[in-house]
């Protein structure tokens, strides 16, 4: 079937032809792979509905209506976290990303499925793209999400 399995002790595929797919885009840059191999390894859904990595405590009061939010499949999450330390060690020209950096492109996967977009598209952080949403996201949510979780939990 072709499928390429990303670490040896877990069961997380992609497709060969995902995985050209994710090195060829990425530019040696591992947060880029890391963007394609969570678009590849988690459905929109399971992002969508996500409370992503589960690190942010939410306040009981923001009266967020729906199911609860799970965080994402630790296996899943912690496959992708060493298979791109591994390969960006195992291949030196490739840029390594810091654990905030990591995290920070989960929550951006996750904020933007919440969206509707695609989790590839979200190079230009312009306004203009918030538009036609049904539910305004506030910048500082999807951006800045990620930068507060660097203190030890």
């Amino acid at each position: 079937q072709g499928s390429k399995q990303l670490l040896n002790n877990y069961p997380v595929y992609i497709t060969s032809k995902q995985w050209d797919e994710a090195v060829n885009s990425s530019k040696k840059d591992g947060r880029r792979l890391l963007r394609y191999l969570i678009r590849f390894v988690f459905t929109t859904d399971e992002l969508k509905y996500s409370c992503g990595l589960g690190k942010r405590k939410r306040s009981v009061q923001s009266g967020e209506t729906g199911p609860e939010r799970r965080p994402l499949d630790p296996v899943k999450v912690t496959c992708l976290r060493e298979f791109i330390r591994m390969h960006c060690t195992s291949n030196p020209d490739w840029w390594m990303p810091s654990e905030e950096q990591i995290n920070k492109v989960f929550s951006d996967a996750v904020g933007h499925a919440r969206q509707g977009r695609a989790v590839g598209t979200f190079l230009h952080n312009g306004n203009s793209y918030y538009e036609g949403t049904d539910h305004p996201v506030s910048q500082d949510e999807v951006f800045n999400r990620g930068m507060q979780d660097g203190s030890g939990d």
